[in-house]
């Protein structure tokens, strides 16, 4: 069993919604896609409030990682790391369906924690990871 932690998106509703609902760019539909078809539990990386249940409802926010200082995102991660701890009990495997920036300190400690790490997209651009998640979702 496995978990998927998807990445926030820039584009959202403008009030208050479900994390599930909240973000609405077609990348985010298909990557909450594919996760949903996964039949695994799934998260998402918000930047702003950390590890998010797809339903808890969160208001829009203006923040992302690609923009702040390496010590906030070490500092992030570890509050990241903090809410996860409680989900990985009995997981095996952590699936990212996100940037860089949103893995760079999760991986290493999910890792040592004896975790299978995926990052399935790893490498691709973004028209390719629209063209790879539109692939598995065909499949």
């Amino acid at each position: 069993m496995g978990i998927h932690l998807l990445s926030c998106v820039k584009q959202k509703r403008s009030a208050p919604a479900p994390a599930r609902d909240l973000y609405t760019s077609p990348w985010f539909s298909k990557a909450r896609a594919y996760a949903d078809r996964r039949g695994e539990p799934w998260f998402v990386l918000s930047a702003k409030y950390g590890l998010v249940h797809p339903d808890e409802s969160i208001a829009p926010y203006d923040v992302t990682l690609n923009t702040i200082p390496v010590a906030d995102r070490r500092r992030w991660a570890s509050g990241v790391l903090t809410q996860l701890e409680t989900h990985l009990k009995g997981i095996g495997s952590v699936t990212f369906l996100a940037g860089q920036r949103y893995r760079e300190f999760l991986e290493p400690s999910l890792r040592d924690r004896g975790l299978l790490v995926c990052v399935p997209m790893q490498g691709l651009r973004f028209l390719e990871q629209l063209s790879w998640l539109n692939g598995e979702l065909r499949g």
